[in-house]
């Protein structure tokens, strides 16, 4: 049985209960109610033919009593109407009528007990009510009894017994009752129908959420859960959409190739989602106290990239306009209201998300803090681990001594770098370059100095460069730059530097000074071949020929070489 049919079953049986309850409940009090009423009917009568043979007494008048019972049996409507002599009032006053000395059991149980008796006797077709009721004598009567009787206190001087006939109050009552029962039949099936009706999305929100937890569970958070629910159980469903969504976006970029395709879906989602509309965000290096920005639709002015300016990075904590009056200048803010919000990476890295919009709108928006601190935090890991893999890349493919790009850069990712720096139509130039005589420095003066001789030319190659340019580090003493987008002229020019600055460089081993030189190999990448790998062999070509006609110069690859 699944829950829909359960919580149905449990809600017909819980009204059908109560429904039953209520019934014999009813049933129980109004019987009460009609034998309370017949009991009190009995009362009133024998109240009133005491007070009736009191007067008949009075007035001297007893003989003439038997009419009046008789009248207020025919007028009360009562049955076996009987009044019993008790011995006390036979020895003063007579036996009186023959009747008035049987016992029946009813009342020989009222002269023992001196209280009130009553007997129902039903069947299926009658119902009537037995009642015998003891006078007892009592000084304090009104008219006082013991004037006229010769007995004690307490005494019983007689009993009146009656039967009341109260088969129309229980065909009244089965009446009742039969009408109470229809509509309550009616009421449950509307109840019925209107529970079901309003826990029919109570139901669906609940077997959706059983089968969302349960696909959650083994990994799969692609579903939602749709609820036109407004109330705590929509505000549940809407809650657990936003933590599916958010493993969702944890499980797409986890895939990502690397961070900044992260940033990207960050910003996005911060857009669409959040509707951000003028916000910044910004990658913080801690460790050199640098922010860069990844992302800005409110064109700061005045931007400074250290982050002690950054009251949010500097303090380590959110950031408001609310918090007090220009709590933040640093910034130029296009609007008076912000909040700057800073989400720690690891010890190096953080990120920071400047928010700025009207005062309503940025009420708005801190409602959904919370949520948006949740993304970050599932981002954290993901873009901790791609800042990592970054890293570990950065070790496999840069050479550790110079930080320049080792040789593996060049045989597994260099074309597609290329790809994406140079410009059709456009030159390229490869330089290839060899410290001359470089094994005699390991030689004579060690491999540290060798080491230095290395670390001197790297800096030199990279300070005669542009950024788009990439020096590597080929093996051993030997060096490849790739110059992006350079003329002819250029090319020549940026060897030559390198050279003669390298040239210039000293080295003092102990009183002895030396200095070293330099041969370079030229190709033209696009005139001399198409193929970057066919480049490479003609700068190698033409870095053999400068070696052999005495190094310390620039060759420049020509088909003549070969010859």
């Amino acid at each position: 049985m699944n829950t829909k049919k359960k919580v149905s079953s449990i809600i017909i049986a819980i009204v059908l209960l109560v429904a039953l309850a209520s019934i014999l409940i009813f049933t129980y009090n109004f019987r009460i109610f009609s034998l309370n009423v017949a009991t009190n009917k009995a009362i009133s009568i024998a109240q009133n033919v005491r007070d009736g043979l009191t007067a008949h007494m009075v007035n001297g008048t007893m003989s003439s009593r038997k009419n009046f019972l008789n009248n207020i049996a025919r007028h009360q409507n009562v049955k076996n109407f009987h009044i019993l002599r008790t011995k006390t009032v036979i020895e003063q006053y007579g036996a009186g009528y023959d009747n008035e000395n049987k016992k029946s059991v009813l009342e020989k149980s009222v002269l023992k007990t001196k209280t009130m008796k009553s007997e129902l006797v039903e069947d299926i077709t009658s119902a009537s009510l037995s009642i015998a009721i003891p006078y007892i004598a009592s000084s304090n009567d009104n008219p006082n009894c013991m004037q006229c009787h010769n007995a004690k206190e307490g005494d019983v001087l007689g009993v009146i017994s009656m039967t009341i006939d109260i088969s129309d109050t229980r065909q009244e009552t089965i009446k009742i009752i039969t009408q109470v029962l229809l509509a309550m039949i009616v009421i449950i099936f509307l109840l019925i129908i209107a529970t079901r009706s309003l826990m029919k999305p109570y139901l669906k929100l609940f077997e959706d959420l059983e089968y969302n937890i349960v696909q959650a569970y083994n990994g799969d958070f692609s579903n939602t859960i749709d609820t036109n629910l407004t109330d705590e159980a929509g505000n549940i469903a809407n809650k657990l959409n936003n933590l599916f969504e958010i493993y969702r976006f944890k499980n797409t970029i986890e895939l990502d190739e690397n961070k900044e395709i992260v940033y990207q879906r960050i910003i996005k989602l911060l857009q669409k989602k959040f509707n951000l509309e003028h916000f910044a965000l910004f990658e913080v290096d801690n460790k050199k106290k640098l922010r860069k920005i990844v992302f800005d639709s409110i064109e700061l002015s005045g931007f400074d990239p250290h982050i002690n300016s950054c009251r949010a990075l500097r303090t380590k904590t959110n950031v408001s306009s609310d918090d007090f009056e220009d709590i933040c200048t640093y910034c130029d803010h296009k609007q008076p209201n912000f909040l700057c919000i800073d989400f720690i990476i690891d010890d190096k890295y953080s990120l920071l998300l400047h928010i700025e919009s009207t005062k309503a709108n940025m009420q708005h928006i801190k409602k959904y803090t919370a949520v948006i601190n949740n993304y970050f935090n599932m981002a954290k890991p993901v873009i901790e681990s791609k800042i990592l893999l970054e890293k570990l890349k950065d070790t496999t493919l840069k050479d550790p001594l110079t930080t320049l790009y080792n040789r593996r850069f060049l045989q597994e990712l260099m074309d597609s770098h290329v790809a994406s720096r140079v410009k059709d139509g456009c030159i390229h130039s490869i330089l290839m370059i060899d410290i001359d005589f470089f094994k005699k420095v390991n030689d004579t003066y060690g491999h540290n100095i060798g080491d230095e001789v290395i670390k001197r030319l790297a800096s030199i190659m990279k300070g005669s460069i542009r950024d788009s340019d990439m020096p590597v580090r080929y093996g051993g003493e030997e060096f490849l730059i790739l110059l992006i987008n350079s003329t002819h002229e250029k090319t020549l020019e940026i060897a030559n530097n390198i050279k003669n600055d390298f040239s210039k460089e000293t080295y003092q081993v102990g009183s002895e000074v030396f200095s070293k030189t330099i041969s370079i190999g030229i190709s033209h990448y696009t005139l001399d071949t198409d193929k970057l790998v066919q480049c490479m062999k003609y700068a190698d070509e033409a870095l053999y020929v400068a070696k052999n006609n005495g190094r310390d110069q620039i060759i420049e690859y020509n088909k003549s070489l070969k010859g």
